[in-house]
Formats: C-alpha cells, sequence, structure tokens
C-alpha cells in the first residue's frame, strides 16, 4: 500500500469523524512513523513558493478545520494526463500521482495537496507538507454505489489472479495475493493488511470496509520485485498483462477513494 495514499485515506477518514464531535487519536497512527516534520499551510497560488503555515500538527489542523466550520473532508482523485507513462508505474514513484484532500468551506473548496520530501533522520525520512489552495468549484465526483464498487473490484481481482496462476506466467505468490483480497471483499471482520488503522472504528459501514481491505490488499503497485515489476517476451501475453494490470488498478484506485469517502455521521 502507498505510504502516501494511506496518510491521506487516513486524514480523511479520521478527520470527518472529528468534525462530527467524536475524539480522534493518530499518535500511534501507523501511517505517520516514517515522518520526521508535518505541516499544513495556505497558498494563495500555485506561484508561490512560501505560503502560510497554519498547522504543525494533525490535530491542530483538524482543530482549525472544525473553527472555520468545514462540513466535510474528501479523498480526491485526479485524472491521469500522460501518455507517456501509465499511472500505475507513476505509482511506484514518491510524489508522481496528483492527489488531494477537499475540505468543504461555507463559502467554497479548500484542496490541501500532499508535498512529501526527503531529509529527515534515519528511521524518518519525510518531510511532509500539505499546501492549501482555494477554489470556487468541487472537485468531488459523485460516487456509484459501494455495491457497484466492489463489483467492479471483485471481477478485476479475479481477473489478476486467473492470470497470475496461468503456467506461462508463473506468479504463484501474487494469485495467493489476489486470493487473500476476494477472502476480504467477503469477511465479516475485513482488516487491511497493510496501514490497518487507515479507517476509525466507526464512521464506516461492513461494505466500505470490506472493499477498502480489498484493494488495500491488491495494491501491487510499487518498484522492483512488486506486480508492476514483471514482463514477458511474448507480445500477446505482454499486453495482456498490461491490460489486466491497468484495469485492477484503476478499479483499486476508485475502491480506496470510494470506501475512504463513505463517512456516515
Amino acid at each position: 500500500m502507498n505510504g502516501e495514499l494511506a496518510q491521506l485515506v487516513t486524514l480523511v477518514t479520521y478527520g470527518n469523524l472529528f468534525l462530527h464531535g467524536k475524539e480522534v487519536d493518530l499518535t500511534s497512527n501507523s501511517t505517520f512513523q516514517y515522518i520526521s516534520s508535518l505541516k499544513f499551510a495556505r497558498y494563495k497560488s500555485t506561484k508561490e513558493t512560501q505560503g502560510v503555515e497554519i498547522a504543525g500538527s494533525v490535530m491542530d489542523w483538524f482543530a482549525f478545520l472544525k473553527t472555520n466550520h468545514v462540513s466535510r473532508l474528501w479523498n480526491v482523485a485526479f485524472a491521469w494526463d500522460r501518455p507517456d507513462l501509465p499511472e500505475h508505474i507513476a505509482a511506484a514513484f514518491a510524489g508522481s500521482i496528483p492527489r488531494a484532500i477537499q475540505v468543504d468551506l461555507p463559502g467554497g473548496y479548500e484542496l490541501w495537496y500532499p508535498l512529501w520530501q526527503t531529509g529527515g533522520p534515519e528511521g524518518k525520512p519525510w518531510h511532509v507538507e500539505y499546501r492549501g489552495l482555494m477554489f470556487s468549484n468541487s472537485h468531488v465526483h459523485s460516487a456509484p454505489p459501494m455495491g457497484l464498487v466492489k463489483q467492479q473490484l471483485r471481477k478485476n481481482i479475479a481477473e489478476a489472479e486467473a492470470f497470475a496462476r496461468r503456467p506461462q506466467v508463473d506468479a504463484g505468490q501474487w494469485a495467493d495475493c489476489f486470493s487473500k483480497s476476494l477472502e476480504l471483499l467477503n469477511s465479516t471482520n475485513p482488516v487491511q493488511p497493510y496501514h490497518a488503522d487507515m479507517m476509525p472504528d466507526t464512521g464506516f459501514d461492513l461494505e466500505a470496509r470490506q472493499v477498502m481491505a480489498a484493494a488495500a490488499q491488491s495494491y501491487v503497485f510499487g518498484g522492483m520485485g512488486s506486480w508492476n515489476d514483471m514482463g514477458f517476451a511474448d507480445k500477446d501475453l505482454n499486453d495482456e498483462y498490461q491490460k489486466v494490470t491497468r484495469e485492477l488498478y484503476e478499479a483499486v484506485k476508485m475502491s480506496i477513494v470510494m470506501a475512504s469517502n463513505s463517512f456516515a455521521k
């Protein structure tokens, strides 16, 4: 599971819980374990190189949002527009995928973009800044029913598992990974295999938790040694692998966004 995405999911899911009057504690949350410094700053435009810092911790940011009468947080995934580099390949690199948290204010919308930079000490190498920019329009797309999201995710995971089990592919370890994902889609107690604390214990129904857990289990889009790192000499087989991978990535991406946005007070 991508650490940047996992942290953004955590901020959205716990942030909505906090805004609706619940106590939250992210002191030991796994998505912050490698973070040396964290800040939230507002910018007037993308041309600015230095914003106005408004919070130096998650809880201070949550409190700032509540004071400013924020009603909701959203996980926003943007469209990919680079034909030279597939998104599922770019996902292996830090900061390569555009994503943001949308904050719904009484008079508009604010997008908070994560910026991850190295330079911290060993064990906590990351400095993270969330940069806020105001917009007059919402960037949140209408959500399909969670049942349809789950159905599409199941279909693409099953296709990836079937492909991995083919003798000419010989990727049994990945097939087992996808098999576990399908089990999580049916589990009455689904737990994400990575960053199990991305979602709070309340505020999300079973179907959303199943989708999130299965999607996290199927997030296989890393660098060397990952599902992304395969390739086949046979052109037809390689083309099929690329198609299966691209469709799996889209389903996993959509599932994580929709599950994290499904908070119900």
